[in-house]
Parts: structure tokens; C-alpha cells; sequence
């Protein structure tokens, strides 16, 4: 699945990744730093799933961390948004 696709994913059908069409419009070519900035914390995480970089996770758990006040590891990040990493192959756009 290709990165943008990832990241606006909001759900799977069998072996189809549901995508958000508003939300990849919005999204679509933005760094990891940008989504931050932007607040979309779900969107960073499957950033950082896919890029595979663990300092990616720690930079989505940083920001959120100051801003809720709390304490997530970055190993805990992708629970908390509901992103795990998937291999499909199609798309459902919606």
C-alpha cells in the first residue's frame, strides 16, 4: 500500500484498506512533521509505521505527550491511535 493510502486509512474490508478520501487530499505528500503540526496524530503514526524509523515513533509520542500530559512510550503510540502495520493490496476509496 502506497504511504498516503496508509495514512488516511480508516478501516479494512477482507483485503482492502478503507481510505478516506477527504483526508488523503489533506494529508497527501506531508512529512511527519507536518502532520504533527497539523495535530493529525493517527496520520504520524502510520507515517512512522511505514517509514520503519523508530525515532519517527518517538517524535509522534513527544508531541503528544506534551500536549496531553501524559507518559506513552513510543511502543505504545500505535495501540493508542488503533495503527498497525498492514500488507493489502487494494483500496476502497470513500
Amino acid at each position: 500500500m502506497e504511504l498516503d493510502d496508509f495514512i488516511s486509512a480508516i478501516g479494512y474490508d477482507g483485503g482492502a484498506a478503507v481510505v478516506d478520501k477527504v483526508r488523503m487530499s489533506k494529508n497527501k505528500g506531508k512529512t511527519i512533521e507536518q502532520l504533527l503540526e497539523d495535530g493529525s496524530f493517527r496520520a504520524a503514526t502510520a507515517f512512522a509505521l511505514s517509514s520503519g524509523n523508530d525515532d519517527d515513533l518517538q517524535k509522534v509520542a513527544d508531541k503528544y505527550n506534551a500536549l496531553s500530559n501524559s507518559d506513552y512510550t513510543k511502543e505504545q503510540i500505535p495501540r493508542l491511535f488503533g495503527v498497525s502495520k498492514v500488507d493489502v493490496k487494494k483500496r476502497i476509496l470513500l
